[in-house]
This record gives structure tokens, C-alpha cells and sequence, in this order.
């Protein structure tokens, strides 16, 4: 599937409106193939603690209600995901206890779930304008997301260098975040 944006290639499910609006700038920008899945279109947060909860309903009940509700995004012969596949969730962790929050970091939150191994857990600590400031993004107020990233609706892809500088300025913070692992899958997916 690497090298082929016709096929879905990861669901990311989003905290809230901030972290939707970074997904769609990097998606529409990268025109990558990707579904980002939130809360009323991010205007209710899911937190760690309502996740799982999340992941128990709809088209994530189980591996076949999401083979049919993505069926036309997966290749026709697919019975199950590949491989590669993943479902990125990208959370705060300042909503939740230590215990949740570690569970939620280190997977075993998701042991009982089918897409335990396609899951792959973003968190940023305590949340997303930490780690914005911590990198030198100035964000004083939610809407400043939309100004510092804007959706690409013209085509073609750009700011690829602005999305790789973010990615290299993530890197230096794993401390805080490991929101670079969904950057450096969604670069490499080109």
C-alpha cells in the first residue's frame, strides 16, 4: 500500500477542534489519504477516558462494521487491514489520572479491542498548546490554529517544508509528546 494514495491509509481520531485542524492542514497539504474521525467535527473532546468508548461504537464496534463502513477506501480483495495500516489516536493527558494516562500511552488501555495492533497512541502532555508553546508555536486562542494552519483546498501539495520543520521541532520534544510519529507516517506515506 506504501506509495499509493488511493487506499485509505490511517483514521486518525482527535481530542478535539485544535488537534482536527492540524490533521486536515497536514492531510490536505500532503494530499494524503487519510479519515480524521472526532467528536461533533470537533466540537466535543474525546479524552482518554471516554476513548474506548469511542472505539465501542459505530463503525469501530468491530473489524467488520469498519471493513463495511471504509469498504470503498480499502482495496476490493481486502478481508482484513494491512499491515502498515493505522489508527492513530491523538490525545491530551492533563483530562485523565497517571494510571489512565500511562495505560493510554502504553497501549494496554486497547488490549480487549480488535484494532489493538493497528492502534497507535499520540499523546501530548498536559495537552496540545503545551507542546505548541514548548516548539514556538504562538497559539493564545483556539482559532489561531486556522491562521497558523491553514487547509490547502487548491490541489496541490504544499508547505511540505513548514510540515516537515514542525516534524523536526516535535522531534527534539518526545518528552512531551510523540506527535511526530504521526508526522514522519504521514511524510513517509508519500
Amino acid at each position: 500500500m506504501k506509495g499509493n494514495n488511493s487506499y485509505l491509509k490511517a483514521i486518525v481520531i482527535v481530542h478535539g477542534k485544535s488537534e482536527k485542524i492540524i490533521c486536515e492542514y497536514i492531510k490536505s497539504n500532503l494530499r494524503l489519504n487519510i479519515h480524521i474521525a472526532s467528536e461533533k467535527n470537533g466540537a466535543s473532546s474525546i479524552q482518554i477516558t471516554s476513548l474506548l468508548k469511542f472505539l465501542k461504537r459505530g463503525e469501530y464496534k468491530s473489524l467488520n462494521d469498519f471493513l463495511r463502513k471504509f469498504a470503498d477506501k480499502l482495496p476490493l480483495y481486502i478481508k482484513n487491514l494491512p499491515e502498515d495500516f493505522k489508527i492513530f489516536t491523538i490525545m491530551d493527558t492533563d483530562d485523565c489520572t497517571e494510571n489512565q494516562k500511562n495505560s493510554y500511552i502504553d497501549k494496554t488501555m486497547f488490549k480487549q479491542h480488535w484494532a489493538y495492533n493497528y492502534i497507535h497512541p499520540i499523546y501530548n502532555i498536559n495537552n496540545l498548546e503545551d507542546v505548541m508553546s514548548k516548539i514556538g508555536v504562538e497559539v493564545k486562542a483556539k482559532k489561531d490554529y486556522f491562521k497558523i494552519f491553514p487547509i490547502n483546498s487548491n490541489g496541490d501539495m504544499k508547505d511540505i517544508d513548514q510540515i516537515k520543520k514542525l516534524n523536526e521541532n516535535l522531534i527534539k520534544n518526545t518528552t512531551i509528546t510523540n506527535m511526530s510519529d504521526f508526522l514522519d507516517f504521514c511524510i513517509k506515506s508519500l
